[in-house]
C-alpha cells in the first residue's frame, strides 16, 4: 500500500502520516527474507546518518553481519564507533567527519577515504533533515536541496570517480572469483521516501530553489527533496550499467515507511506525534539492509522497495530526460561553487 495516490501537489501532512503508519501494519513480504547467510565478512561500507534514527539502526546491523563500517557524521559524536562497536560485537567500526550542508566537508571526507586507500564494497546514503522552514547552508543552498540531495550527489561521484566505490569493468557479475559463486557487486543503497511521489514536480528552470514554508507545507518541501533524490537515483543507475545491460554498481533506493527518527525534531505537534506512534527504526531499516547484504539481489539494479515489496517509482523520477537535466544542472551548480567533478561524471 502506498501512502497516497492522487494528483501531485500540496501533502497532508497527517494525512500523509496516518497512511504511512497504516501501511506498515498492513504490508505482507513478497521477498525472500533475509537469512544468516546473507552476510558481508570482507566487505567496507560507508554509512552517512549513523548517528540517530535509522542510520542508528543500520549501522550495527550491518557491522553484525561482518561488514568493516566507516560512520559518515558530523562533529560532535565522538563515542559512536565504540558503541556500535559494542552493539554489534564487531571491533572493525570506525567513523569520520561528514557534514552534507558544508560542500567542503564531503570534499574532505573523499579526498581523506582516496588518501588512506580504503576500497569500498557499499555505500549506504541515508542522512537527510525535516527542517522547519527554508534555512540556507553556508553554500548558499536550501538545506533540504543541499543535505537530502546536492552534498550526496557530489560524495556518491567523487567516491565513484576517485575508485573509493569502484566500478566493475571486467566480465558480468556471473563470474566468480574461482570458487563458483558469483562476484559481489558494489553497491550504493539510497534512502528515499514515498513522498516523492506526491509532492510537485521539480521545475528546472528554478533547479535547487526552494520557497520558504512553514509547518503545514514542510512534508510537501520535503517530499520535492526526495524527488531530487529518486530522480538521482534512477539516472545513477542508468550510468553505471555496461553496455550489454549488466551493471557496474548495482544501485538501489527504497523508503522506509512512517519511521521514528529525530528527522521531525523541529516538527512541534507533527513531530511529537511522529514519535508516538511511528515505526520504531530497528523495524523500519529492513529494506535498507535487504538491499545491502540480500544475496538475491546479486547482479540486479535500478530497484526501488517501498517497505518489504519492490514498486514502480513515479514516472518522472525514472523518465530519463529528468534524470539527465538533473544531473548536468547539478553539475552546473557544484560549479559555481568551484567544485569540478572528475570527466566521468560528464560521460567520459
Amino acid at each position: 500500500m502506498r501512502i497516497g495516490s492522487r494528483t501531485p501537489g500540496r501533502i497532508d501532512p497527517i494525512l500523509s502520516g496516518l497512511r504511512a503508519v497504516l501501511a506498515h501494519h498492513r504490508e505482507r513480504d513478497t521477498l525472500p527474507p533475509l537469512t544468516e547467510g546473507d552476510r558481508l565478512d570482507g566487505k567496507t561500507c560507508l554509512v552517512t546518518g549513523p548517528s540517530s534514527g535509522l542510520g542508528r539502526a543500520i549501522a550495527p546491523e550491518l557491522a553484525r553481519r561482518g561488514c568493516r563500517v566507516i560512520l559518515a557524521c558530523r562533529a560532535g559524536h565522538d563515542d559512536l564507533a565504540e558503541a556500535v562497536r559494542r552493539e554489534s560485537g564487531n571491533p572493525e567500526v570506525s567513523q569520520r567527519v561528514l557534514d552534507l550542508a558544508d560542500l567542503a566537508s564531503v570534499t574532505a571526507l573523499c579526498d581523506g577515504l582516496a588518501r588512506d586507500g580504503v576500497t569500498l564494497d557499499l555505500l549506504v546514503s541515508n542522512a537527510g533533515v525535516a527542517p522547519l522552514g527554508n534555512r540556507l547552508t553556508r553554500d548558499g543552498f536550501a538545506e533540504l536541496f543541499q543535505v537530502n540531495f546536492l552534498g550526496s550527489f557530489l560524495l556518491v561521484n567523487r567516491l565513484l570517480a576517485d575508485g573509493v566505490l569502484p566500478r566493475e569493468h571486467g566480465a558480468g557479475p556471473g563470474a566468480g572469483p574461482g570458487d563458483g559463486r558469483p562476484r559481489r557487486l558494489p553497491r550504493v543503497v539510497i534512502t528515499s521516501s514515498e513522498t516523492h511521489r506526491l509532492c510537485p514536480p521539480i521545475d528546472f528552470g528554478r533547479f535547487g530553489q526552494f520557497p520558504d514554508f512553514g509547518l503545514m507545507e514542510g512534508t510537501t518541501w520535503y517530499g520535492q527533496s526526495k524527488l531530487y533524490v529518486q530522480t538521482f537515483a534512477c539516472e545513477l543507475g542508468r550510468r553505471l550499467v555496461r553496455a550489454d545491460g549488466t551493471p557496474e554498481v548495482s544501485v538501489f533506493s527504497y523508503c522506509p515507511g512512517a519511521v521514528r527518527t529525530n528527522i521531525s525534531r523541529e516538527g512541534g505537534f507533527m513531530g511529537k506525534l511522529m514519535t508516538a506512534y511511528f515505526i520504531d527504526p530497528k523495524v523500519s531499516m529492513w529494506p535498507a539492509v535487504y538491499c545491502s547484504a540480500s544475496r538475491t539481489l546479486e547482479g540486479r539494479t535500478r530497484l526501488y522497495l517501498y517497505l518489504r515489496h519492490v514498486a514502480e517509482t513515479d514516472a518522472r523520477s525514472s523518465d530519463p530526460r529528468n534524470g539527465e537535466r538533473l544531473w548536468q544542472l547539478s553539475i552546473d551548480l557544484l560549479a559555481t561553487r568551484g567544485i569540478q567533478l572528475p570527466p566521468w561524471v560528464e560521460g567520459e
